[in-house]
């Protein structure tokens, strides 16, 4: 009878949930028109991150160009997200979406164009990668300064969380869509992400002009980078979440290096170690869905912890009832977690799958909340915030690989493990048990627009 009740109140909240959402789309054509823009051009991204390497290989049967077409098209992030905010406050994101997914359709155009032909070479391929790549860093900021201005302040966190479960869910969907168009022929798959990149752009110019742009280029665009600097940097939960998440990021991409070690090792199928890395886009999808409803779970998770009196003892404490709470600390918890449980259960496959399902969960959650904090720094100087942010976590992806692959080559994957685990208890003790530490993820802090509600 408990059990039934319990699955009845699950799927109400479900319902309750989807309702939320088709209330948004309906209820806001500004939010309808701006995430269905950007889901079109996330998808259009994610196809074309496959089939850039794909073709590659395929006209010069190298794989050391796959990995120079691959890098112009990733390393345009490292060097655009904090100048893209800047151009963004200037111009405003919808402009600036609309001109980046023209261009984008544009070059993939004229590298259909070049396929028909019989002329493409491998240095068109790199060329238009490394400025398609840079467009789509245009597209991915303005994106994220976009969605909160299109719903009234109450339903900001509702449609960041939706918005976010979208992103993840192309995650999915692009790659393999990818890689069935590419099967059937490159002009096939390039076609259609010109198709994708044209179709945002026409989506988006749907949307009301930005209000706040001042389109004009005058002021020194260094003063304003700087701007966006100091202004994350004096905001409190924005600056400790920003480090928190780059060092997630840091140790989840060794994590994922050591599976991919491992997995050649054993000779694991290739369908099967790519179902396991999906995993972490399934928690992502689940955890930006359930965020709108956190407090909610938070609090039956508290029924069921109250029940044991060591851990509501321990949790007294922390005093984590007076401090506040943080899902950035969760998020941190749930690194060690992931990073433990192939330690604890094996390196084998469902230990992988389990912990890339843990940290993908608690990261659409913390993503949620970065975004809402994000949504409330004044809307002139957004971007420049949220490119500087971007580039501080993005930069781990892309060194993580490089660090964890170096020591992999000299010890084994569960010392790797081990050194991975070490830090980040380390870290994950010291922001929950230092009041000073824990504060900037939990409260206002000294920064200005450091929500509280952020933190959950």
């Amino acid at each position: 009878m408990v059990a039934n009740v319990r699955n009845s109140r699950a799927e109400v909240a479900g319902v309750g949930q989807i309702r939320c959402f088709k209330e948004l789309l309906t209820d806001y054509p500004q939010f309808r028109w701006s995430w269905a823009g950007s889901t079109v051009s996330m998808l259009g991204s994610r196809t074309i991150g496959v089939t850039y390497p794909l073709l590659a290989y395929q006209l010069t049967h190298s794989a050391a160009w796959i990995g120079w077409v691959m890098f112009a098209s990733t390393v345009p992030a490292l060097l655009t997200h904090i100048p893209a905010g800047a151009v963004i406050d200037r111009f405003g994101p919808r402009r600036v979406m609309v001109i980046s997914e023209v261009v984008r359709g544009v070059l993939v155009t004229g590298l259909c164009g070049l396929l028909l032909l019989g002329r493409l070479e491998i240095w068109h391929l790199v060329a238009i990668a490394l400025v398609e790549g840079a467009l789509s860093v245009n597209s991915s900021v303005a994106e994220t300064a976009l969605i909160p201005t299109t719903v009234k302040p109450g339903n900001v966190e509702t449609a960041l969380a939706m918005h976010e479960g979208s992103v993840q869910s192309m995650v999915l969907a692009g790659r393999p869509l990818g890689g069935f168009l590419f099967g059937i022929g490159p002009i096939f798959s390039f076609a259609a992400n010109a198709a994708m990149f044209f179709s945002a752009a026409l989506i988006l110019r749907r949307l009301q002009p930005d209000i706040t742009a001042r389109g004009s280029l005058r002021g020194k665009l260094l003063a304003e980078i700087k701007t966006g600097l100091t202004e994350l940097w004096n905001d409190a939960f924005l600056r400790s979440a920003t480090l928190v998440i780059t060092f997630i990021n840091l140790m989840v991409q060794g994590l994922i290096v050591v599976f991919l070690a491992k997995a050649t090792d054993e000779r694991l199928p290739s369908v099967l170690a790519g179902t396991i890395l999906a995993m972490s886009g399934v928690g992502g999808i689940v955890g930006a869905f359930l965020s709108p409803r956190r407090e909610d779970i938070r609090q039956r998770f508290g029924t069921w912890v109250s029940r044991w009196t060591w851990i509501a003892a321990t949790a007294r404490r922390l005093r984590a009832r007076r401090q506040g709470r943080s899902m950035m600390l969760v998020h941190l918890w749930s690194c060690v977690l992931a990073l433990t449980l192939p330690l604890l259960l094996g390196t084998m496959p469902l230990a992988f799958a389990l912990s890339l399902l843990a940290i993908g969960l608690t990261g659409g959650l913390s993503n949620v909340t970065m975004r809402t904090a994000l949504s409330r720094v004044p809307t002139d100087r957004v971007a420049r915030v949220v490119g500087v942010s971007r580039l501080a976590t993005y930069s781990a992806v892309a060194i993580g690989p490089l660090l964890t692959s170096l020591v992999v080559q000299r010890v084994e994957p569960y010392v790797v493990l081990i050194v991975l685990c070490v830090p980040a208890i380390l870290i994950s003790g010291l922001m929950t048990t230092v009041p000073a530490l824990r504060d900037t993820l939990t409260s206002v802090g000294k920064g200005t627009h450091s929500p509280a509600a952020a933190s959950s």
